[in-house]
């Protein structure tokens, strides 16, 4: 049955393609195209038709915000940060130690990448067995029920990049922060625009209307 049946499906298979017909016009001579019309023709090219734009809701064109990596560099300041992040991870890639978690056949491969034949020394990949030296994990093989724990346990030891170990990463980890000056240390300037904000939203504010929904 199986032999009878294969030409019956693949004639399914063939009859189910769309036919596509392409007619073909007559050589037009050379000297009859014109530079001009060239350019007309790739300018109409160019130009997006009106049913490709997509619209909103309302019907107007729709606008397409660009990411912060596709966005350009204005100014020297955002130039400078902007190689600075370059730099960084640059070196942040480059150096990368991972943590060896073997949980099944799946580490043989990852030991496999070490040996000469690939030489992962060579792109700054050394593997340490302390998670406290390493930035990176690879969970090779199944995680289990009972192995979860100290998984997690192994996550946590791992240190995070940046900052001190004597200091807290923002108070707003202690206390609620209504808003933030930028600066270190920040200018009388902008000390009194922090003011002026936290005036702005204070007159924003529905006291009586949030004491009544209490």
């Amino acid at each position: 049955m199986l032999p009878m049946a294969r030409p019956a499906i693949s004639g399914a298979l063939c009859a189910a393609r769309p036919r596509f017909v392409a007619s073909i016009p007559r050589a037009q001579p050379f000297a009859a195209l014109s530079t001009s019309s060239i350019k007309s023709a790739t300018a109409l090219e160019r130009q997006p038709s009106a049913a490709a734009q997509q619209l909103t809701a309302s019907g107007k064109a729709r606008r397409e915000v660009p990411l912060p990596s596709q966005e350009k560099k204005e100014g020297a300041m955002q130039y400078a940060l902007t190689t600075l992040d370059q730099i960084a991870n640059w070196a942040r890639q480059s150096s990368l130690w991972p943590m060896t978690f073997g949980l099944a056949c799946c580490a043989v491969e990852m030991m496999h990448l070490s040996t000469p034949r690939y030489d992962q020394d060579r792109l700054g990949i050394i593997f340490r067995a302390s998670p406290r030296q390493s930035d990176v994990m690879i969970v090779a093989g199944t995680l289990t029920n009972k192995m979860a724990p100290a998984l997690r346990q192994v996550y946590d030891q791992m240190p995070d990049p940046g900052g001190g170990y004597s200091v807290v990463r923002g108070c707003d980890r202690v206390v609620p922060v209504d808003i933030y000056v930028p600066g270190c240390p920040p200018t009388s300037e902008a000390l009194m625009y922090g003011i002026f904000q936290l005036q702005k939203k204070m007159r924003h504010t529905r006291i009586t209307r949030m004491w009544y929904r209490r």
